[in-house]
């Protein structure tokens, strides 16, 4: 169907639609030229704004010192030039592996650094293989990426992250609800609650641009939106903010896990992202050292 009979179906007006399907926001959709195609049974997409009070989380910044990290993000502006340095590939490498052992995958870094040299590894399995290099390709691709954050972004980079493995069903959330849910609040799939997160994160632009980072990506770890290697992709999405506000992004390094979980979870019960926004900015220090 076109955007005028999905209006007239959906009770929607037609300028909505374009904005809904722009955001990648109604599944199936196709640009054609200047108008869009829908699916006959794509289904009507909730409004973020009538969820307002079932906000994901009531959470705050909290009082973080991130001054050393903005004067370096003047000083070493992100450029072009990023995407060949040898430093930055270092940093891709330790949080990659880093990522990995968070989902249960452990390897070998000569291995890791042998798939990122295109080079294959017999005992490792071709979906290993894809990942690694979609993760390290779409770093370096982030480089030179302003694009604001949306729902079609996130589905986007999810895309690229499995490219290879799943490309049928990576732009699709999974049907459930999120991995943490909120206690006292109604549960919500997780379509819905990703929703809410956008809705939410424009409340949060006036933060600044670390602190805004790190709220999106601890949100993205809580409801896990896909249902594979989702700590990869909320990375992906906290370099993509990070870089775009000439940050680099953090290097993680082996035995982070527990310290990090643990400033995580302060912040799932108390709503307030300090600590977990103070780890983050000490590894974001590791990158420019």
């Amino acid at each position: 169907m076109d955007i005028k009979q999905a209006s007239l179906r959906w009770g929607i007006s037609d300028r909505r639609i374009r904005v809904l399907c722009n955001e990648g926001r109604i599944d199936g959709a196709i640009k054609t030229g200047w108008s869009w195609m829908i699916p006959l049974d794509a289904e009507k997409p909730r409004d973020g704004r009538t969820l307002r009070h079932f906000k994901n989380l009531e959470i705050r910044a909290g009082s973080v010192d991130v001054d050393n990290i903005l004067h370096k993000s003047i000083l070493f502006p992100v450029k072009d030039e990023l995407k060949s340095d040898k430093r930055y590939h270092a940093i891709i490498l330790s949080s990659l592996l880093f990522l990995l052992e968070k989902e249960n995958i452990i390897l070998d870094e000569k291995d890791v650094k042998s798939i990122l040299k295109k080079k294959v590894v017999p005992s490792l399995s071709l979906e290993i293989h894809l990942v690694v290099s979609n993760f390290a390709s779409i770093m370096i691709s982030l480089v030179s990426d302003k694009e604001e954050l949306s729902e079609k972004k996130i589905k986007a980079i999810n895309k690229a992250l499995l490219q290879g493995i799943d490309d049928i069903t990576s732009s699709f959330y999974r049907n459930g609800f999120s991995e943490y849910e909120v206690r006292g609040k109604e549960k919500l799939k997780v379509d819905a609650q990703m929703e809410t997160l956008f809705y939410q994160a424009e409340s949060w632009k006036a933060l600044n641009a670390l602190s805004r980072s790190v709220m999106i990506y601890g949100e993205l770890e809580r409801i896990r939106p896909f249902d594979r290697y989702s700590s990869l992709l909320s990375f992906l999405v906290l370099s993509s903010e990070l870089l775009k506000n000439n940050i680099l992004p953090p290097t993680f390094l082996p035995g982070d896990e527990e310290e990090m979980r643990n400033a995580y979870f302060i912040a799932l019960k108390r709503g307030n992202y300090r600590d977990f926004t103070s780890f983050i900015e000490k590894r974001v220090n590791l990158s420019y050292r």
